[in-house]
C-alpha cells in the first residue's frame, strides 16, 4: 500500500505597510513588495501559499480578511515590511480564524548608520508595529507566534518558518483524518480509554467504529496473489529472526490483505485495534496475527497502535505528518549507569526508526 507523503498546509501570507508613506518616500513601497515576492517563493515549496500581497490601509485589510476566510487556510504570515496600524492587520487575522505568525524580518541585520536616509530608516522598520500588534491581539484573545531574524541568509529565522508550515501540514491532517477503533482497548488498562466524542470535538477527526468480523471477512477472501505479493514485500522488508513457518508466513499474508482492504473500505488514515477472542477462536487467530499488516500499513503512513489505544494512533499520524517515526511503546527497564530507559513493545514498528532491515519474528 503505497500512501507515504505527508500532508501539505495551505498558509496566507500578506505584508503590512503604510499607505501614507508611499507619496513621501519613493521607492519604500516597492522594496516591501520584494521583499514579500521573496518570503512568498521561498515558503512555497514547503506550503501550498496563498498570497495576500500589501495590506496598507484598514478597507485593503478587510477585504483581505473576508477573501482569506473563503480560502480554507491552516496558517498565516504576516511579513511587518515598516509600520502599519493594528488595525489594519487585526481584521485579516481575526477573519481568517486560524494561528497567526508575526514575521519580523528585517531586509539587513543592521543599517550603515551614517549614510541611512528617512527611507532606509523606514525600510528597516518592520520590528516598529510588532509590540502595537502583539498588545491588539493579546487584547482580541488571538494566539500569536513571532519570528525574528533578516530577510536573506537567516538560517535560523528560515528553519522555524519551515517548522511551522510542517507543524500546520500536521494539524490540517489530523483534523481531516478517519481512524478506526478495532475491537476494545486492552482490558483492565483504564488509562487507554479515549472519548471518541472528544477526538471528533477538539481535533475534527472522525472515529470510525470497526468489528473483528470487518477484518476476518476481508482476509477470508484475499487471494493467493494477493498474499504472494505481501510475502515478497515483507521478504524485502524485515529480517527473519528463527524459523518462521510457512503457515505463519501465509496467514500473516492473508490478514495483510485484510487489513489493507479495511483501510480502504473505511478511508482509514490510522488504527487502533485489539481483540482477544475465544480460545481456538478464528477471531483469535485473526487478532493475534495482525502485527506483520500492522507494521506495512504504519510504514505508509497509516499508524496502528496495539491495546486499543487511539490517542498513541493519533500521536503515531502526528509523528509520521513531522516527517519521524513513531511507534506504539511502553516502558521496558531503565538503565541506571548511563541514564537512559529502554522501550518496547511487541507488535507494528515503524520502519523509520530502524537503521536497517526491521527484525520480525514468530511468538
Amino acid at each position: 500500500m503505497q500512501r507515504n507523503a505527508g500532508t501539505t498546509a495551505r498558509v496566507g501570507i500578506f505584508g503590512i505597510g503604510l499607505a501614507a508613506y508611499w507619496p513621501q518616500f519613493p521607492g519604500l513601497q516597492e522594496s516591501i513588495l520584494k521583499h514579500l515576492r521573496y518570503i512568498v517563493t521561498t515558503i512555497e515549496p514547503w506550503a501550498e501559499v496563498v498570497d495576500g500581497g500589501l495590506v496598507d490601509t484598514a478597507q485593503v485589510g478587510a477585504a483581505l480578511g473576508d477573501r482569506f476566510t473563503r480560502e480554507d487556510l491552516d496558517l498565516l504570515f504576516c511579513f511587518t515590511g515598516t509600520y502599519a496600524t493594528s488595525t489594519q492587520t487585526l481584521p485579516v487575522v481575526q477573519r481568517a480564524g486560524v494561528p497567526v505568525v508575526i514575521l519580523n524580518l528585517q531586509p539587513v541585520a543592521a543599517m550603515d548608520y551614517e549614510a541611512a536616509d528617512t527611507t532606509d530608516c523606514l525600510a528597516n522598520a518592520g520590528v516598529c508595529p510588532v509590540p502595537e500588534l502583539a498588545g491588539v491581539l493579546t487584547r482580541a484573545g488571538i494566539a500569536f507566534s513571532v519570528v525574528t531574524g533578516t530577510v536573506h541568509d537567516d538560517e535560523r529565522a528560515w528553519s522555524e518558518i519551515s517548522g511551522w508550515c510542517l507543524a500546520a501540514g500536521a494539524a490540517r491532517s489530523v483534523r481531516r483524518a478517519r481512524f478506526g477503533m478495532l475491537g476494545h482497548t486492552y482490558p483492565g488498562m483504564i488509562d487507554m480509554s479515549t472519548d471518541v466524542g472528544v477526538v471528533h470535538a477538539q481535533l475534527g477527526a472522525h472515529v470510525e467504529i470497526l468489528e473483528m468480523n470487518d477484518l476476518e471477512d476481508r482476509a477470508n477472501r484475499a487471494t493467493e496473489e494477493e498474499i504472494g505479493a505481501v510475502l515478497a514485500q515483507a521478504a524485502e522488508t524485515f529480517e527473519s529472526l528463527g524459523d518462521i513457518s510457512q503457515k505463519a508466513w501465509e496467514l500473516g499474508g492473508r490478514i495483510t490483505v485484510g487489513l489493507e482492504r479495511l483501510v480502504r473500505d473505511f478511508g482509514l488514515d490510522g488504527l487502533a485495534y485489539y481483540y482477544r477472542g475465544s480460545p481456538g477462536s478464528e477471531t483469535e487467530q485473526v487478532a493475534s496475527n495482525m502485527i506483520l499488516g500492522n507494521t506495512l500499513l504504519t510504514a505508509a503512513g497509516i499508524p496502528t497502535a496495539g491495546e486499543g489505544d487511539l490517542k498513541t494512533a493519533i500521536a503515531m499520524k502526528i509523528m509520521h505528518e513531522l516527517g519521524t517515526g513513531g511507534s506504539f511503546c511502553e516502558f521496558a527497564s531503565m538503565d541506571l549507569r548511563e541514564n537512559f530507559f529502554l522501550l518496547g513493545h511487541d507488535g507494528p514498528a515503524h520502519l523509520a526508526l530502524s537503521d536497517g532491515k526491521v527484525p520480525i519474528r514468530e511468538l
